[in-house]
Formats: C-alpha cells, sequence, structure tokens
C-alpha cells in the first residue's frame, strides 16, 4: 500500500512532468472509482482545466486545477498514475483516463479496484484533512509533539503510529522499520516510554521516512511510480516482510506477529517486549 514515501515520490513527478498541462477530456472507466458525485459530474468538471500543482496530505494525492477544484486521489493498495507516453499505454485495470494536450494521457489504473477519486474545493479538503495529524516531515512534528500527545496513552506503540489522527502517511511497512530502528518492541505501551525512547522514535521516523522518499518508495507488488519504474526502498528493509532472517544487528531471526491485527516484523532480541524502567537502553546507529 502506498505510504507517505511513496504518495510523495508520485507528487514530485508529477510536478515535473504533469503540471501546466491542460486536461481536454476526462473518462471514467470504472464508476466505482468516485465518491462524492457521479462520475459523469467528475468528468465534467476535469475538462478544460489547466492542472496547476500537486501536493501530498498523508497518502492523499491531490491535484490542483486552475478552476479552483482538486482531486483527490487515495491510492489504497494498488492504484498506479502512468504518463503515456513515455510509458506504455496500459491495457487491463483501467479506472480514469486524463486526455492532456501534447498527446498525451494521464491513466489510473489499479488491479484491486480500491483506489478511490473525490474532486472537491478548498473548503470541502479543509474539512476532509481536519482530523489528520502533523506531517511528520514537517516543521511542527517534533519530539514534543510526541511526548506531548502520546506519553499518557495505554495503547501500543505500533497502533499509535499507524492512526493518521497521531502521524499522518505512516503505515505498515514504515512502522516496523521505524520501531526497528527505535528498538522499540510495537507492543510497548506509549506511557512506559522515556525521554531517550521519544527522541530515538522522532528520529527513527525522520531517518526512515526520508530514506523511502531517497529510494522512490518501497515496491513488493503495485506500486510504481507516474513513469511506471519501480522503488527500490526494498532493498534496504531491515526486518518488514524478513521473517526467519537474521536480524542485520544482531544476527538473531526476525520473527512476525500480529500486533493490532496486523502483520509486524521485529527482531525479539533488539527490541524486547519485557521492559523494564531503568534498564539501559541501546540505540541504532
Amino acid at each position: 500500500m502506498p505510504e507517505l514515501p511513496e504518495v510523495e515520490t508520485i507528487k514530485e513527478d508529477l510536478r515535473k512532468l504533469v503540471v501546466g498541462s491542460r486536461i481536454e477530456e476526462a473518462r471514467v472507466l470504472d464508476p466505482a472509482l468516485v465518491e462524492g458525485v457521479a462520475p459523469e459530474e467528475l468528468a465534467r468538471r476535469l475538462a478544460g482545466t489547466t492542472i496547476t500543482g500537486a501536493r501530498r496530505r498523508a497518502k492523499h494525492l491531490i491535484v490542483e486545477l486552475d478552476s479552483g477544484d482538486a482531486i483527490v486521489f487515495q491510492l489504497k493498495i494498488g492504484g498506479q498514475l502512468l504518463l503515456v507516453p513515455p510509458v506504455a499505454e496500459p491495457t487491463t485495470a483501467l479506472m480514469l483516463v486524463l486526455h492532456l494536450d501534447g498527446d498525451r494521457q494521464l491513466f489510473l489504473r489499479d488491479e484491486t479496484d480500491y483506489t478511490r477519486a473525490r474532486v472537491m474545493d478548498d473548503e470541502a479538503l479543509e474539512e476532509r484533512f481536519s482530523s489528520l495529524g502533523p506531517e511528520p516531515l514537517g516543521e511542527s512534528f517534533g519530539v514534543e509533539y510526541l511526548h506531548e500527545t502520546l506519553s499518557r496513552r495505554r495503547a501500543q506503540i505500533k497502533s499509535l503510529l499507524l492512526d493518521q489522527k497521531v502521524v499522518a502517511g505512516i503505515g505498515n511497512i514504515y512502522a516496523d522499520e521505524v520501531l526497528y530502528d527505535a528498538r522499540l518492541h510495537p507492543r510497548r505501551k506509549a506511557n512506559t516510554l522515556t525521554g531517550e525512547d521519544w527522541e530515538a522514535l522522532h528520529r527513527a521516523i525522520l531517518k526512515n521516512l526520508s530514506a523511502g522518499i531517497e529510494h522512490r518508495g518501497t515496491t513488493f507488488g503495485l506500486y510504481r511510480d507516474v513513469l511506471g519504474r519501480r522503488g527500490h526502498h526494498q532493498d534496504h528493509l531491515r526486518v518488514f516482510l524478513k521473517a526467519g532472517k537474521p536480524c542485520p544487528e544482531c544476527g538473531g531471526k526476525v520473527v512476525k506477529e500480529k500486533v493490532g491485527g496486523r502483520a509486524t516484523f521485529l527482531c525479539p532480541a533488539c527490541q524486547r517486549e519485557n521492559w523494564r524502567e531503568g534498564e539501559q537502553r541501546l540505540t541504532l546507529d
């Protein structure tokens, strides 16, 4: 599922390749894609507009138009936005085609059929995103925010990282990598974290999300950028989907468990569940 680094990569691609283009025609091929209005209404509001910008909020991709509207995509599990040309025209799992000037087309395809799109004005956008937590790579996201927001909570730390009202944009892949980096067990209760733990968690969030962006996202199956290319952050993961393989730090085996209903990968030796206050804490580089 595209998380913050993957959506950020697509957003930057759109800024470089598509912003400034005019949408000559919009064709909705799968009515299930559209939320909030009829598919015909979405197509009508897009046709004849110019794409003026692209931005991201959490895992949402926002394509801004000169009409004052924006198309908001939730790529969910397998959504792909592909610019044709230079990408070869896809023929399967198509949900939306935007015919652009210059004989180019922007295809939205999704083999899982879960991607959703809305056309929204500024007021609707503000309301939709009002409950989201801060952007973890933004200025307002500091150690103090984490401590003040979560230190009295008895919930498991992984569940809190996945809560979009707490931190916007982190999903299952990056949560596991962050907690491994911070040497925190995913079941650890937030109210047991020390000052050192909060600092390590904050550093790990910034480090892992930044690395995911640098490596243009993580591809295990369907994720592609706008030019159809795979990300390569999967080559840098330490624990996610590594069950049975050696921990790169201690050599012990990475295990797979279910935490908060989610498949979770961790090193039990580096991320001890039976933590006690006052024990010495070692951090990864």
